[in-house]
């Protein structure tokens, strides 16, 4: 049997062990957690953390793996290049991973190669930052983040020192990157796609959902297909495709994050070198028919796949399941009102559990996969989620 190592046991990840364990593989998974889910459907667990990568390197080489995979996680993609780098196993190198994955690598890539991109210095002290350079508002950030952990709009330079620990606590590297507002127009588009050898043979477009009521900048949702146009689908999908043709990566899943300004210039803020979190390849493969999941696995054993899209004329999203307040999880209430088909939930907490208000998606509750009839339908739902699904916390 081939064996494949997944990094990471979560909620996220259990779809791309599952799909593993259906193609024969014999299915390793690490990482610090044996609590986490997905451990229990592997056939073998090592509690390795999945960004210790000299660790993770020195379990691959006993194992003997013949691939390596990073699935939905941001913290896990570097570890799983440099793995397959030393090994000379299938993936991507650890360098151009990294690039992509870190914020102020990938603002200066930009930069460098002629793309649209807000100005931006990355800083390990509060004392280095010139308050005057910049032009407000800016958003400061970790390098290393995931989930918009750790970010905020930063209105004067009073508030940045603030705002710099605050990202600071949530940056592995002890780095953060202060940027450029960009104004954007519209919804953040957003979704995943999959990069061959020569070419972009997938890319699926979202429109993103933020709860203005806490924090606009954590994502609680995400409804397929995008509202915009045919035109500058095309126009991005160009850009996607000529920024990592450059970058040299290959059979790449990748998760996208993009802004259109009032100009129509596309700004390519984010293209992680992974899968989306939040279950986005599940919900792109209920609208498209494309399974993300085997087209990441398969690329980590050296397989590929054909991508045949098939859309059906139904509207699909995500939903993060959140709390505007700390209290203790106690289920949730769907509404007779409900419009749409709930058709998978992933719950993260029992009964009981306590959570905190959705500054960052570490206070994600559960991921509600979601099917509407009707683009109408599907909006409606998010302009008052909480009319319709409500979550008990106490």
């Amino acid at each position: 049997m081939k064996r494949l190592l997944i990094l990471g046991g979560t909620f996220f990840q259990v779809p791309a062990i599952e799909y593993a364990k259906s193609q024969g593989y014999y299915v390793i998974t690490c990482d610090y957690l044996p609590s986490n889910p997905g451990h229990r459907l592997a056939d073998e667990y090592h509690n390795v953390s999945t960004t210790d990568k000299e660790a993770v390197l020195a379990l691959a080489r006993e194992l003997e793996i013949d691939g390596i995979l990073c699935f939905a996680s941001d913290p896990a993609a570097p570890t799983a290049a440099y793995v397959s780098e030393r090994l000379g196993l299938p993936g991507n190198g650890y360098e151009a991973v990294c690039q992509f994955g870190e914020k102020h690598l990938w603002r200066k890539f930009l930069a460098e190669n002629g793309f649209c991109t807000p100005k931006a210095r990355s800083y390990t002290s509060a004392g280095d930052i010139e308050l005057t350079e910049w032009h407000y508002p800016v958003m400061v950030k970790p390098i290393d983040s995931s989930g918009s952990k750790g970010v905020t709009k930063v209105e004067c330079g009073e508030k940045m020192a603030e705002a710099f620990e605050y990202a600071l606590s949530f940056s592995r590297a002890g780095r953060i990157i202060v940027e450029e507002f960009v104004d954007r127009v519209g919804a953040q588009i957003g979704g995943d796609g999959f990069y061959g050898e020569e070419r972009l043979d997938f890319v699926c477009f979202g429109d993103q959902v933020v709860d203005n009521n806490i924090n606009g900048y954590v994502p609680c949702g995400m409804m397929f297909p995008s509202k915009i146009s045919d035109e500058l689908k095309q126009r991005i999908h160009n850009e996607l495709e000529r920024a990592i043709r450059l970058s040299g990566l290959r059979n790449l899943s990748f998760n996208l994050e993009v802004m259109i300004d009032k100009e129509g210039r596309i700004y390519l803020m984010e293209i992680g070198p992974r899968n989306g979190g939040n279950c986005i390849p599940e919900v792109i493969e209920q609208y498209s028919d494309v399974n993300m999941v085997a087209l990441a696995v398969e690329a980590a054993m050296g397989k590929s796949l054909a991508v045949a899209p098939r859309y059906n004329d139904d509207f699909h999203a995500y939903y993060a399941l959140h709390s505007e307040h700390e209290g203790h999880y106690h289920g949730y209430e769907v509404s007779a009102e409900f419009a749409g088909e709930i058709t998978k939930e992933y719950i993260f907490l029992e009964e009981g559990a306590e959570i905190g208000k959705f500054t960052g998606s570490n206070q994600t509750i559960g991921i509600l996969l979601l099917r509407f009839a009707t683009r109408e339908q599907m909006e409606g739902f998010f302009v008052e989620p909480n009319r319709y699904i409500k979550v008990v916390v106490e």
